[in-house]
């Protein structure tokens, strides 16, 4: 499946779910952004502190934790939640996601082509 189509796919059941996305306002888009954005950093923060948590339980001797191989799939879960906020920030920015993404890879091959072997 396509980035944009995935993103389509969830778009559609924000609206279906009464989470916002479509805005007349100015004022009401931009609060809605900074919503998601904080949305964003509280996935990214499970993410760190599970991982934070298995480094502990690799290095410390006597703390008890997870593997990075036991916390793989949950770390993947936080991981899927903060592409979703990424989607609908894209989305409330009217961007194109999948094109942003590929013009990104594109500048960066040209800014890191000295580090290729």
């Amino acid at each position: 499946m396509e980035l944009s189509a995935l993103i389509e796919q969830q778009i559609e059941r924000d609206r279906r779910r009464g989470f916002r996305v479509d805005f007349k306002d100015f004022a009401a888009r931009e609060q809605q952004i900074t919503n998601d954005l904080v949305g964003l950093f509280g996935e990214i923060g499970e993410f760190s502190n599970a991982l934070k948590k298995v480094t502990l339980a690799r290095t410390t001797q006597g703390y008890e934790g997870q593997t990075l191989a036991q916390a793989t799939p949950y770390l993947r879960e936080e991981l899927a939640d903060a592409a979703i906020y990424i989607f609908r920030l894209a989305t409330l920015l009217g961007a194109d996601l999948e094109a942003d993404i590929l013009e990104k890879i594109s500048r960066n091959d040209e800014r890191y082509r000295q580090l290729e072997r």
